[in-house]
């Protein structure tokens, strides 16, 4: 999570955005965070080693894959294969500075300038770029991704994309128009130039986009596909003359000869083959598999390496009990305060989760845009027109989230749970929660995972001590997804994720418009012309670290007020354990430990190591 010391550091730097000439200059990068910190000139990352070696194998757990095809709404596509974006095969425009709070540098991209107000950007590509099969990259492929995306992507229709149209000034120029929405932001573009790949428009020219495919895509990367075995494997191969192995955001990256996903539908399978040897590298989310199953003879001999990745570049909730508030029952914000009030987190994490994972008080837990004490003058300012809307303990008293001792007692919530459903209409007659017209209040959990179970089931035992019957309705993943793009459900245990620095889902999470669209992220149902508002103040403060602080703020109360989630999990810092194969920099980098990006090979170290499998 976002440490502490990025409070003191955020203070200090503001968004930037041009104010006093017509058009910016030409820039090798961006920063959404005060100036860059890699001049034009800058030769490498600090965080990589230009003279690392190449070669080895390095051999990860992979996910199973029907298609190879991207931007595919139908089919699965390899998410390793995105990872870190815009993946090993494709190159994008730019690239992210790990070590940055947000900032990305020029990949295909040589340079960029934006106009005044934001309206338009321009791009000058590399001239010296090009696909595996040696076809130069231009501006025309660069259209020809943009269009299909914002036409039929991956999400089954149109995207948010702001982009109005997309000019080809040059063959390796092109200029974006944007559409004039509230808060345009520099991310707004930046994300997508950074994250999706571009795609080669002389091969797809051929083939068809929509339809799903094995054939091993042409690309312009690191790597290609050398191998493949549907179900089983999927093996990676260095390109040794990549355009790019000698860019300054390249240098000392991608030093793996090879990289091979092995693939396993099991995670207690895919541990053991880790223990093995058969896996190089794991991230474990387990928290009773960190705490115990890596106390082997192996850890003791030091050939096995358990550590902390850095991953600040999120905020929200790794875990969160949503509320569908379409449903009449769930629709009264006492309802959903007493169901709050009966998840006891403390005990669950003590005893299911032995205590691994930390609770998130705020929508932006962990960074300077989480809400504390009392409103301040600028969130005053947004949240009294509301006034009348939103609860009055929202300018009253801090919020906090209910705690307990962590061993089953808390007689006091409950009471208070009960209290609650009682004003809402709702009492318990012969041990069951009903409302006036005799209807038994009862919850229903879909799930697509067993594991949500361990988080469910202590609070379903909660739950009926309070008269209400709930159950767990566990569904195959394509009939989940179904019921779920169709809201049909009482209440999920979900990720809720948004980017940082700027939170960048919070529209699609909680914005009116998304609220009874099918397949949008706005899960409960949110639609508040005071949440609308906040959103819209949120976005259109991104030039002013001191407004956006006020709005994300003034939101994360009301939000938080609303009761529509129950927090239940913070991000993490990813759990790594690995067999000590590896050299790797002096330095990591803040906010994204880059890995495998940066990582090497050492045949001297290997050599120690002799397991089964190796």
């Amino acid at each position: 999570m976002l440490q502490i010391r990025l409070v003191s550091r955020l203070t200090l730097l503001m968004f930037v955005l041009p104010a006093v000439a017509e058009d910016m200059a030409w820039q090798h990068g961006v920063s959404m965070f005060g100036n860059l910190k890699y001049p034009p000139d800058f030769r490498h990352f600090e965080y990589s080693n230009p003279d690392a070696p190449k070669g080895g194998t390095l051999v990860l757990g992979g996910t199973y894959f029907t298609s190879f095809t991207p931007f595919l709404y139908r089919g699965v596509y390899p998410r390793y294969m995105l990872t870190p974006p815009p993946g090993p095969l494709y190159d994008s425009l730019f690239v992210r500075a790990n070590d940055e709070p947000y900032s990305v540098y020029g990949n295909l991209a040589r340079s960029i300038r934006f106009a005044n107000d934001l309206g338009t950007v321009e791009i000058k590509l590399r001239d010296n770029a090009y696909w595996h099969d040696g076809v130069p990259i231009t501006a025309q492929d660069v259209k020809f991704t943009f269009d299909h995306i914002t036409t039929s992507s991956m999400s089954g229709g149109r995207t948010s994309l702001p982009i109005e149209s997309i000019e080809i000034l040059d063959e390796r120029v092109l200029l974006f128009r944007f559409r004039k929405i509230a808060g345009l932001s520099k991310i707004d573009f930046m994300g997508p130039m950074t994250y999706f790949p571009i795609l080669p428009e002389h091969y797809w020219r051929t083939r068809d986009l929509f339809q799903t495919t094995l054939e091993p895509p042409l690309g312009s990367g690191p790597y290609r596909i050398a191998d493949f075995k549907q179900g089983k494997s999927n093996s990676l191969e260095r390109v040794p003359d990549y355009w790019g192995r000698n860019l300054p955001v390249n240098k000392g990256r991608h030093n793996f000869d090879s990289i091979r996903y092995d693939i396993y539908r099991d995670a207690t399978v895919a541990h053991e083959a880790f223990l093995k040897g058969l896996l190089d590298f794991r991230t474990e989310e387990d928290p009773y598999r960190w705490r115990t199953a890596y106390d082997i003879p192996a850890r003791d001999k030091g050939w096995l390496v358990m550590d902390q990745h850095n991953a600040q570049v999120r905020s929200g909730f790794q875990s969160a009990l949503v509320f569908n508030i379409r449903r009449d029952k769930l629709s009264d914000v006492r309802v959903r305060e007493a169901l709050m009030l009966a998840f006891d987190f403390e005990w669950t994490n003590r005893v299911v989760y032995s205590g691994f994972y930390r609770r998130p008080g705020s929508y932006f837990s962990g960074s300077p845009l989480a809400a504390s004490g009392l409103p301040s003058q600028g969130e005053l300012e947004l949240l009294e027109p509301f006034r009348n809307e939103l609860p009055a303990r929202l300018f009253s008293e801090p919020f906090v989230l209910p705690k307990t001792t962590g061993h089953g007692l808390h007689r006091q919530n409950l009471l208070r749970a009960r209290a609650l459903f009682r004003e809402a209409g709702w009492t318990i007659r012969d041990g069951v929660m009903t409302n006036a017209s005799g209807e038994a209040f009862t919850l229903e959990f879909l799930s697509d995972l067993p594991s949500k179970k361990r988080t469910l089931l202590p609070y379903m035992v909660q739950l009926e001590q309070l008269g209400i019957v709930s159950n767990i309705r566990l569904m195959e993943s394509a009939q989940y997804v179904n019921r779920t793009r169709q809201f049909d459900y009482d209440a999920l245990l979900v990720e809720v994720p948004f980017g940082f620095p700027v939170p960048s889902g919070i529209i699609r999470h909680f914005h009116s418009n998304a609220a009874n669209t099918p397949s949008s992220a706005n899960l409960v149902g949110v639609s508040s012309p005071a949440v609308d508002t906040l959103i819209v103040a949120l976005r259109e403060s991104v030039d002013d670290l001191e407004r956006l602080t006020a709005a994300a703020r003034a939101l994360d109360r009301t939000l938080l007020w609303r009761h529509y989630m129950i927090p239940v999990f913070g991000w993490q810092q990813p759990n790594v354990v690995y067999w000590d194969k590896f050299g790797r920099p002096g330095v990591d980098a803040e906010y994204l430990t880059s890995f495998p990006d940066t990582w090497w090979w050492d045949g001297e170290r290997a050599s120690r190591i002799h397991l089964e499998g190796n």
